[in-house]
């Protein structure tokens, strides 16, 4: 008996393939790099609020009357960075400003001296607490260089190649 089918069914199915696989590549790709856009702002906005608090609180946490250091803070902040992102300081740049920086207190204007460390990036100038001089207000800028995942436009990534996130956060402390 003789077989009653189309000729062409296992080539229609082939060219389907063909047409659907770079579509679907290319959403599923944009779906990865938005996802690690996202997991990036998440962590940007987590770096800068735990280095001020500790900025800010550190010295009472640890039962001392003195603030930590600039250092010791970008410290805090870079390790927060690599351990979620990889960030090394060519790609991330963080800057702390509080009273125990080189500068400390400027005396006339009241706002604090800023340290900057890792990659060159221009922050925003640094204010005075608005009840200076009994508060200090304490800053922590991060910046962030982000490279996507999948990059390239092989499966039309939509997403740009270079992409610069800052995040700051600023909160008062009585030192």
């Amino acid at each position: 008996m003789q077989r009653q089918g189309r000729s062409g069914d296992a080539g229609n199915s082939l060219i389907e393939t063909a047409i659907m696989l770079p579509i679907l590549l290319a959403i599923v790709f944009n779906a990865i790099n938005l996802g690690y856009f996202w997991f990036v702002g998440v962590t940007l906005a987590a770096a800068p609020r735990l280095g001020v608090e500790y900025v800010s609180q550190g010295g009472a946490a640890l039962a001392t009357n003195s603030m930590p250091s600039t250092a010791a803070v970008q410290t805090l902040v870079f390790d927060n960075l690599n351990n979620g992102l990889g960030a090394t300081s060519s790609n991330a740049a963080v800057r702390v400003c509080s009273s125990s920086s080189a500068a400390g207190v400027n005396s006339t204007s009241h706002v604090t001296g800023c340290d900057s460390f890792g990659m060159a990036y221009s922050f925003s100038a640094n204010t005075a607490d608005p009840e200076a001089p009994v508060f200090a207000l304490n800053r922590v800028d991060v910046a962030y260089k982000v490279v996507p995942m999948i990059k390239g436009g092989a499966f039309s990534v939509v997403l740009p190649s270079n992409l610069t996130f800052h995040r700051q956060v600023s909160m008062r402390s009585l030192y």
